[in-house]
């Protein structure tokens, strides 16, 4: 074997590890993409739900005024949907409200 042969098949072993380690390194930074991803869409869903739950706060704070009279007719036995075409206010309005009312009870 000549010396240039040597030298060939020296630069093809180098390359070979080079090849094997950027191999590795790929299938590793592929996984923590993957992790990423998965923590992008959970905080994505966290930030939704947490919008929704500011909504449903401004929601009870707008209909405060009508708190007390929801809650007394439903005291009386009023149903949720005749309390809803009486005051001219959405069913899930009425709801949220009876919700309130039950976590302000338990505190």
């Amino acid at each position: 074997m000549e010396i240039i042969d040597i030298v060939v098949l020296g630069l093809l072993l180098c390359l070979a590890i080079v090849l094997w380690i950027l191999m590795s390194k790929n299938a590793k930074l592929s996984s923590e993409n993957q992790k990423l991803h998965e923590i992008l869409e959970v905080k994505d869903i966290t930030i939704a739900n947490y919008e929704a739950s500011r909504m449903v706060v401004k929601d009870v704070v707008e209909n405060f005024s009508s708190f007390d009279t929801v809650m007394k007719m439903i005291h009386e036995g009023e149903s949720k949907e005749q309390i809803s075409k009486t005051l001219g206010m959405p069913l899930s309005k009425i709801e949220l409200i009876i919700k309130f009312d039950k976590l302000k009870n338990k505190e």
